[in-house]
C-alpha cells in the first residue's frame, strides 16, 4: 500500500499569505485615515490611493481567498463573478439613477427648487 501525501486545494501557507496581505492593505487604508496622514492631500488624491487601495484588497482576497485563479473551474468562477457585478452594477446604477432624478420628478417636473417668499418683520400682508 502507497501512502498518499499530495494536499488537494489551497494550502496553509497560501491561506497565510493571503492573510497578511489583507492585513497590510487594510492597515494601509486604514492608518492613514484614522491619524491624519493624509490632511496635506487634495481631495482627489486622496480618493484614488483609497480607490487603490480598495482595488488590490479585492484582488488578495479574489485570489486567495475566493480562489479564482488558473484553476480548472476558473472559467465558470469567472462568469459568476462577472454575473455578479453586472447585477450589483445595475442595481446601483438604476438607484443612482432613480435617486438623481427624485428633484425633477417630485417638484411637479420643473427640476428646480422653489423657495416660498418670506416676509420680513414688522410688514403686512398685502391685501388683494
Amino acid at each position: 500500500m502507497s501512502t498518499h501525501d499530495e494536499a488537494h486545494g489551497p494550502s496553509v501557507g497560501s491561506y497565510l499569505i493571503g492573510f497578511i496581505l489583507a492585513v497590510f492593505f487594510t492597515l494601509g487604508s486604514f492608518i492613514p485615515v484614522m491619524y491624519g496622514m493624509l490632511e496635506g492631500w487634495t481631495v482627489s488624491t486622496k480618493v484614488i490611493y483609497l480607490i487603490g487601495m480598495a482595488l488590490i484588497q479585492i484582488v488578495v482576497q479574489v485570489v486567495f481567498f475566493l480562489h479564482l485563479n488558473s484553476g480548472p473551474d476558473a472559467q465558470w468562477n469567472f462568469v459568476a463573478l462577472w454575473f455578479t457585478a453586472m447585477c450589483v452594477s445595475i442595481i446601483i446604477g438604476g438607484t443612482w439613477w432613480a435617486i438623481s432624478h427624485l428633484n425633477y420628478n417630485m417638484m411637479g417636473g420643473s427640476g428646480r427648487i422653489v423657495e416660498p417668499k418670506m416676509l420680513e418683520m414688522g410688514t403686512t400682508v398685502p391685501e388683494r
